[in-house]
């Protein structure tokens, strides 16, 4: 029995990311804005890489996402993308943000990016 619990529990578990990484990249294609990495850190390690953890901070609060992206972790500033109507809802870029757009972020964040 606990067996198939754990099973059950399994497959649950992958459904849930697969769909929600699934949505994530609905709402990203309806509608973002940039906002900045504050860091960049190691999370776990896996078969295929490692998972990098970034943070950012939008409106007050402190929001995080995860990358398989080759992030540079020695304090570079990357944009990340986000839905505004829910900033949990990012994925990280390799686009790095200078000290000028870091200096000028919107407090809603970046509707274009300042550069590219």
């Amino acid at each position: 029995m606990l067996v198939i619990t754990l099973l059950i529990a399994s497959i649950a578990a992958v459904f849930y990311y697969a769909a929600n990484s699934i949505l994530d990249n609905i709402y990203l294609k309806k509608d973002f804005a940039y906002a900045i990495s504050d860091q960049i850190s190691i999370m776990n390690a896996r078969r295929s890489g490692y998972d990098n953890k970034y943070t950012f901070f939008l409106k007050g609060k402190w929001h995080a996402g995860f990358t398989t992206l080759p992030l540079r972790k020695d304090g570079t500033k990357y944009f990340i993308k986000f839905y505004p109507k829910n900033p949990n809802r990012n994925e990280a870029t390799k686009i790095i943000a200078y000290s000028e757009d870091i200096k000028n972020l919107p407090p809603d964040g970046y509707k274009k990016l300042p550069h590219q």
